[in-house]
């Protein structure tokens, strides 16, 4: 489970740095966060690549590209060749790639409200306990959400929010589970470059 957190940092370093290096007119910023997931009841953790294409004294325009990844717990029912079953547990890992608007109205000071949606991909894979992939799918993802977001003279920006996630079914040693949009509440922090 390391080695995807530690190959999902590199590559958004690897995007930070030759997205300031080939478009000079788009204020880049990156932020990282975790949150609370309402359904499975888990926590989660993210990572944007942001860039503003249009800001004013009233209003920014950003789009970004968003990797969220959560787990969840998972009963594993493997055949034992008698009529019965071995019961394992496992690991359900959920990884989230979206490609996202938001709209962020200044408020006064450094303080300003935000809206927005994006929608993608999320990677589902189903690990044994000893971390030995069994399974794995894919399925729609899209969200939306809103909050509120500190912008300091330093360059370092806090925020907390909310977000609404649509999720497809999706389907695991040939069972279809059902998945449950879900609430989440979050805060992160991050930096403009």
């Amino acid at each position: 489970m390391m080695k995807k957190y530690s190959i999902t940092a590199a590559g958004l370093l690897a995007l930070t740095s030759t997205s300031h290096a080939l478009s000079p007119n788009i204020q880049g910023s990156f932020l990282l966060g975790g949150g609370y997931l309402e359904d499975p009841g888990e926590v989660y953790g993210f990572g944007q690549l942001r860039g503003t294409f249009y800001e004013d004294n009233s209003f920014a325009h950003t789009i970004f590209l968003e990797v969220l990844i959560h787990n969840d717990d998972a009963e594993l029912f493997t055949p034992d060749g008698l009529g019965g079953f071995f019961v394992d547990d496992g690991d359900i890992t959920f990884v989230n790639l979206t490609l996202n608007y938001e709209l962020e109205a200044k408020l006064g000071g450094p303080i300003s409200f935000f809206i927005g949606g994006g929608a993608g991909v999320e990677l589902v894979s189903l690990d044994d306990r000893f971390d030995y992939s069994v399974d794995t799918d894919s399925n729609f993802v899209a969200q939306a959400f809103g909050g509120f977001r500190a912008n300091f003279n330093s360059g370092f920006m806090a925020q907390i929010g909310a977000r609404y996630i649509m999720r497809d079914d999706f389907s695991l040693l040939s069972d279809q589970f059902v998945t449950e949009d879900s609430w989440a509440y979050e805060a992160s922090i991050g930096f403009r470059f």
